[in-house]
Order: structure tokens, then C-alpha cells, then sequence
């Protein structure tokens, strides 16, 4: 049983807004971080990857879909487009084997026992996939074959970058945001999770961050900046 639990999600290889949030989570003494998927799939995989290994508390991973992409080098023959195949690949060749591996095989889910919450189930898109995307305005008609068979009643899951907190279907379903490409702000979003649950922001310097992205090697680096300087206010 955990007292104090903080989720982070879809980081996507912006190191920057990771030591930020990083900071902000150490402060607090929690006991876990769940880090919920979409590691690697940015600017500064190997880094990233790094700064989480280094920590010294407990971390639990879950799985995200460019996790997996990462991790076995997806390409336009997976299904994925141009842009999106020519950074994941470069993100794949930034990193060794081993942690190829590690993506790769990341679990697809964790439950966490939170004191006052009871069991909280992290996933990164739905509890049947993590590239099914769950957002503030998704219909319950098309929520309920997604939590068919599932227990805790709080859910967390990412994959859409945009903080709620909704009730539907009889759960409760967080999204923490995105720590490293969020949509609707500037800051790096996380959550909090005790005897109730709180969505953080917490604001870095945005422009030495888009300085080590323009710098970093990644093909359509400029794209990437910009979400950053200018985030839309719509996800995926």
C-alpha cells in the first residue's frame, strides 16, 4: 500500500520538462512513480531513459505504443507514417540494445494499491490497447466495451496529452497530461495520487528546452520545437 504516488506520461524524449517534473516529484517524498508510457519517442531518448534509471525511489513502467515502436524499430511498413517512421527510427539508433529491450518489453499495465484511493489501474491508451485513446469527451457508449471485466475503480491512462478527470461508466479516469509535448500549455503536466488526486503543472524554461531539441539530431526537430513554443489546444 502506497501513500504517495506520483504518474508521469508521454514524455517523448524532452529531457528538459523531465528534470523539471522530476524536481517537483522528489519534493514531494512520494513512495512510487508510475511512468506511463511514451518514453523515448523524442529529442533525447538516451537521456531521458537515463535520468529515469538514475532515480533513487521505486519506479514502475508501463508500456506506451511508441514504446514498442521504439523498441522494435517500427517503420512505414508497420503502419507508421514518414515523419513519425523517420523519428522513430533515429530514436531506435540512439539507444543500445539493452534498452531497446527494456522498452520493448515493458508491461502493459500496473496496479497500484494507493491508500485512500484503494487499487488504481495504470495503462497508457485503454485497458484493451495502448494506442486506443480515451479523452475528457469520449462517449460512454464507446468507454464501456473498453472496461469490460475491469475492477479498480480509477483508472489512469495518457496517450491523448491533455490533463481531466472525469467520472463515466462507473470509474473514476485520469489522464496526468504530458510531461514533454502536452497540448493546451506550455508546462510539463503530471499528477499526484494520495488520499485524493491532483493534476500538477509544472512551467521550465521552455526556450533553452527548444535550444537542446533544435541541437539534438532528430529528423523534423523544427516540428517538434514548435508543439512545444506553441502548443495547440486540441490532442490527437
Amino acid at each position: 500500500m502506497y501513500k504517495k504516488v506520483a504518474a508521469i506520461y508521454d514524455i517523448h524524449g524532452n529531457d528538459s520538462a523531465l528534470e523539471a517534473v522530476i524536481k517537483e516529484i522528489l519534493a514531494q517524498e512520494v513512495d512510487l512513480i508510475v511512468v506511463g508510457g511514451d518514453v523515448a519517442w523524442g529529442p533525447e531518448p538516451a537521456a531521458v531513459l537515463k535520468r529515469l534509471h538514475q532515480l533513487d525511489c521505486e519506479v514502475r513502467f508501463v508500456r506506451g505504443n511508441a514504446d514498442r515502436e521504439v523498441g522494435e524499430r517500427y517503420g512505414v511498413e508497420q503502419g507508421l507514417d514518414v515523419l513519425t517512421a523517420e523519428i522513430n527510427q533515429w530514436c531506435t539508433d540512439q539507444l543500445s540494445n539493452e534498452e531497446q529491450k527494456f522498452l520493448a518489453n515493458l508491461p502493459e499495465w500496473q496496479k497500484i494499491e494507493i491508500e485512500g484511493l484503494g487499487t488504481v489501474l495504470f495503462v497508457h491508451g485503454s485497458p484493451r490497447s495502448d494506442e486506443e485513446a480515451i479523452s475528457v469527451n469520449t462517449p460512454e457508449e464507446e468507454l464501456k466495451p473498453m472496461f469490460e471485466g475491469i475492477e479498480p475503480f480509477v483508472i489512469v491512462c495518457g496517450h491523448t496529452h491533455i490533463q481531466f478527470d472525469r467520472k463515466a461508466c462507473g470509474k473514476r479516469i485520469v489522464n496526468p497530461g504530458s510531461v514533454g509535448l502536452p497540448f493546451g500549455t506550455q508546462a510539463a503536466c503530471w499528477a499526484l495520487f494520495s488520499n485524493k488526486v491532483e493534476l500538477k503543472k509544472t512551467f521550465y524554461d521552455i526556450n533553452q528546452a527548444v535550444k537542446q531539441i533544435e541541437c539534438s539530431g532528430m529528423p523534423h526537430a523544427g516540428e517538434f520545437a514548435v508543439h512545444i513554443l506553441n502548443p495547440p489546444s486540441k490532442g490527437p
